[in-house]
């Protein structure tokens, strides 16, 4: 069976909204629909053409796929596997990328506002994140790169192409070396805006599409909110429990790999 995974990498709840803006989109959801949907037997053929988006949702994918029981799976990334798309096709039993695709990873990213103290909060959930991705990067790569040159790779923005994500064992082969042509669905997805654009900054504002569908569709979902002057800076949760909560809700939802 063979599943197109297009588009953004979105949770499950912020799904909808991408779609209602015209965004291709896919989540976590989707995955675990086509692993429980497969026929028995057959081997499950995810096409990838993403510039990423949320860190957790590619994170559970990633899961997902590693942990489908009796199901081989196969990621061909057809024109671009991008920041969060880069990790969770590696969940895959193989991962084949076309001779006119790339990977790119990078390091992960936030927003914060506030004082040093949520800065620094900032930093070390940043540098958490990276080396969980760089856990789907070495498990991968084996023997063909070490964890070092892969967190190297990350701090500099690296695209990949076909050879290279082999050569780096992000990849298991090309696509097509055998001779065979490739189907016209293997080649699409190119941004208008440039490809770099659609990789490094394409990914459009959740917060921002969570506020103005609400506003639109007068949905019960609520738009997310800015920290303020008063927001807690660390002290125990139970001085503040809502002000904390709200703002950690805030940080992850701003997470974009």
């Amino acid at each position: 069976m063979r599943v197109t995974l297009n588009g953004i990498v979105a949770a499950d709840d912020d799904l909808e909204i991408y779609e209602w803006f015209g965004y291709r989109a896919f989540s976590p959801q989707t995955v675990r629909d086509a692993v429980a949907g497969n026929p028995a037997g057959e081997e499950l053929v995810l096409e990838i053409n993403s510039p990423g988006g949320s860190v957790f949702a590619g994170s559970e994918m990633y899961t997902v796929l590693r942990s489908a029981q009796g199901v081989r799976t196969r990621a061909e990334i057809q024109s671009l596997a991008a920041s969060a798309a880069s990790y969770l096709c590696l969940g895959c039993t193989e991962v084949m990328i076309s001779p006119v695709a790339q990977m790119m990873i990078h390091l992960p990213a936030t927003a914060t506002q506030g004082d040093r103290v949520e800065h620094l909060r900032s930093v070390q959930m940043l540098d958490s994140t990276r080396e969980a991705i760089l856990n789907a990067y070495e498990l991968r790569a084996g023997d063909k790169a070490d964890r070092g040159a892969l967190r190297r790779m990350m701090s500099q923005e690296t695209w990949l192409t076909a050879q290279e994500a082999v050569a780096c064992g992000l990849a298991d082969g090309v696509l097509f070396e055998d001779g065979q042509s490739p189907a016209p669905q293997d080649l699409m997805n190119a941004a208008a805006a440039g490809i770099r654009a659609l990789g490094s900054s394409g990914v459009p504002d959740i917060v921002t599409l969570r506020a103005e569908y609400a506003k639109v569709k007068h949905t019960d979902i609520p738009p997310a909110e800015e920290p303020d002057d008063t927001a807690s800076t660390g002290g125990a949760p139970e001085a503040d429990t809502q002000d904390w909560r709200a703002q950690a809700r805030l940080d992850l939802e701003k997470i974009r790999f």
